[in-house]
């Protein structure tokens, strides 16, 4: 099965993952914009933040695999300090935050490379039976294409118990961060249901 790469994959996305023994993530469809590929949602006191990952606009077409992230200098510095702002206080901040903080504040400078970081974090933090390939050369798409889905719709999930839920209603599918630092390995246990 064809993924598109995604800057901290929805839980949809990751459970979706969980479905296929080898996933294939394409380097070599063309960029998307407003996609999963560079933005995700994460959920903070006064409801859902969105997080997007600037890149460097070329004129013509490219791949994602070409995709630079962009010169603003201090973005993984906002998006490291949301994430820290929105689960400090979570149950299992303190187990993954420095992996989280080493990847955002020394990120490489494609934005592939930095979504395969991220990907390979949470495969490994909740010890997911995948294995990840990235394509050769773009596939054509497909009716029921997985690269064309939107990934940031709110799909249902198993409940659990959320950092601001005293706040706000259970916001279900947003990036599976909150679900690692909310459930930590236990996650696990949802995905793979």
């Amino acid at each position: 099965m064809i993924f598109p790469t995604a800057y901290f994959p929805s839980i949809h996305y990751v459970k979706e993952l969980c479905r296929h023994k080898t996933v294939w993530i394409d380097h070599h469809e063309h960029w998307i914009k407003q996609s999963i590929r560079n933005r995700c949602e994460i959920l903070g006191s006064e409801g859902i933040l969105r997080l997007t990952v600037p890149i460097s606009h070329q004129l013509e077409k490219q791949s994602v695999g070409e995709v630079r992230i962009g010169d603003e200098p201090l973005w993984g510095i906002k998006h490291w300090r949301a994430i820290k702002t929105a689960y400090g206080k979570s149950p299992y901040f303190d187990f993954y935050d420095l992996e989280i903080e080493s990847i955002l504040l020394n990120p490489p400078c494609e934005l592939s490379a930095l979504n395969s970081r991220i990907l390979q974090l949470f495969i490994d933090a909740w010890d997911l039976p995948i294995s990840i390939e990235h394509t050769n050369e773009f596939k054509p798409y497909e009716t029921t294409d997985l690269r064309q889905m939107n990934w940031l719709t709110r799909k249902a999930f198993t409940e659990y118990q959320q950092v601001f839920s005293y706040q706000t209603p259970f916001i279900s599918n947003l990036s599976a961060l909150d679900l690692l630092m909310c459930e930590g390995p236990m996650g696990r246990l949802l995905l793979l249901d």
